[in-house]
Parts: C-alpha cells; structure tokens; sequence
C-alpha cells in the first residue's frame, strides 16, 4: 500500500506519516519537515490550495490521508483548508475513480462546537463523503511526543491561575494509537471517534502538569459561581487562545469510541504526563 499524507509537516500528520505501515510514504506540504526528511520520506512540496497540483500528486497513492489544518488557525484559513482544500482533494479522487481511500481528519463534537474550526471541518465531512472509499476520523485531543497541547500545559504552570472552570471530559488519545485506527478501521467507511476511557476533564489536566511542576492542585469551580471569572482567567493568560479554551470545555468522550476496538492496550495520558520531562 502507499499513502500520501496532506499536511504532512503538521504534528498529527508528521505522526501519520513515520508511523503507519505502508510500502512507500510520502508527504505534501509547503515546507519539508526535518524529521521526516531524516527517515527518508519524500516530501511533495504544494498548497493543498492548488488543485492542479493536488490532483498531479495524489494519482498514484492507495490511501490519501488530509491531516492539514487541524491545529488552530485563523478562520480563512480554517475554510481555505477544511472546504476547499478538502474539495480539491475529492475532485482528483473522482476524476480516476480507481477506489483510492480518503482519510479526513476531523474531531469529535463537530456536529456540536459553533466555532469557525467546527463549522468548517462539518462541511469537510460532508465533501469527504462524496468519495465512496472514505473514512472520516474524529479524534479528541491528541497528545505524544512533542504535542502542543502538553507543552501549553506546562507553560500555563508559570501563569497566576487561581481556579480552573469545571467541564466535560477531553479524553486524550495518543498519536500512536491514533494511526493504529487508521490502518486497522481499513475495511470501514462513514465516521468513527476516537477518544480514550480515560475521562479527564481540562482542569484536571491543568491540575495534573502542575502537580507534576511541583506547584499543587488549583481549585476547580464546579458551579456557575466564579466559572465566568476562572474561564477568563484562562483565557487572558494567552497559553490557550479563547477559542481552544471554549473547545476544551467541550465533552470529548464519546462510548462508542472506536480506539477499545482497535487498541488493546491504549496509551494512558495520566502515565504520559508522569514520566513528561519539563523543558
């Protein structure tokens, strides 16, 4: 099998690309990755905004994976990416119909988060579903080696944070065991989330790096009394921006989650961040 990943330079796709087993890998981005160039991959280089280009690089590939723009980005570029990134990517798929499989990458609570990112990535679904050999991924938050969500944890530990807000659970998932759904859900096709069993909720994920820091446990407020005040407090430390504070309040656990399914024994963030070594 050969895959093409988009957005390769990205964490998510970077991670896609050096750890999926595939006969050849290859990677297209506007910029070449260094760890990626040092495990010999081949970097296409183009904007996922050029369907002529996108079009002359997917041909060959069995399976293309669109990891691109899942991290937080602007709103135009949110649509440029998730709408019609996405649809250049399935006008090449349908001009050589030859049963290639789209892999998009979207995230849990897309059919419920009001924000640009959401919005955007529901119309990208909807666009990957015209490709009959398509699997749409919704994963909750990622972590692993060098993810940024860890590394905002532990930078939120030098802000003055006196109370957290209470929210859903963000239920992490490990890159790795990510890609591991992504080749084993080969034979499926629609949408399927993938969340671990670990429910651990934003503020106990704050709690946990500052723990880990040396610096204690803050209070976390459970009611509407001082939510609005803790939610603002977060947001004005600049770590997280506004809108990944409001998207990690979000329930990300979802049960029929396909990670059990694939994963017998899946990363567990509590352990990840216990053995984290703090730059």
């Amino acid at each position: 099998m050969k895959v093409i990943v988009i957005g390769g330079s990205g964490y998510v796709g970077r991670n896609i690309a050096l750890h999926i087993s595939a006969d050849k890998v290859a990677y297209y981005s506007r910029s070449k990755n260094d760890e990626l160039e040092k495990a010999g991959m081949e970097w296409i280089q183009g904007d996922i905004l050029n369907a002529e280009k996108v079009m002359e690089s997917v041909k060959d590939y069995d399976m293309v994976v669109d990891a691109a723009g899942i991290d937080t980005e602007s709103d135009q570029k949110f649509f440029d990416v998730n709408v019609n990134g996405v649809k250049n990517i399935v006008a090449a798929l349908e001009k050589y119909d030859t049963d290639q499989r789209l892999v998009y990458l979207s995230s849990i609570n897309v059919h419920y988060g009001t924000t640009e990112f959401f919005r955007t990535k529901r119309t990208g679904e909807d666009n990957a579903a015209l490709v009959k050999n398509h699997l749409n991924v919704r994963p909750s938050v990622v972590f692993g080696n060098g993810d940024k969500f860890t590394e905002k944890l532990f930078k939120l530990t030098g802000e003055r944070v006196s109370r957290l807000p209470s929210g859903g659970s963000i239920s992490p998932v490990h890159v790795e065991d990510l890609v591991r759904v992504i080749e084993r859900a080969k034979d499926l096709r629609g949408a399927v989330d993938v969340c671990s069993r670990d429910k651990i909720t934003f503020a106990e994920a704050i709690n946990l790096a500052f723990e880990k820091a040396g610096k204690g446990q803050k209070r976390i407020v459970e009611g509407k009394f001082g939510y609005k005040s803790a939610v603002d407090g977060l947001k004005n430390t600049n770590v997280f921006t506004s809108e990944e504070v409001d998207k990690y309040l979000l329930n990300f656990y979802r049960e029929n989650t396909y990670l059990d399914r694939f994963v017998k024994e899946p990363i567990s963030f509590r352990e990840y961040l216990k053995n984290y070594t703090i730059s």
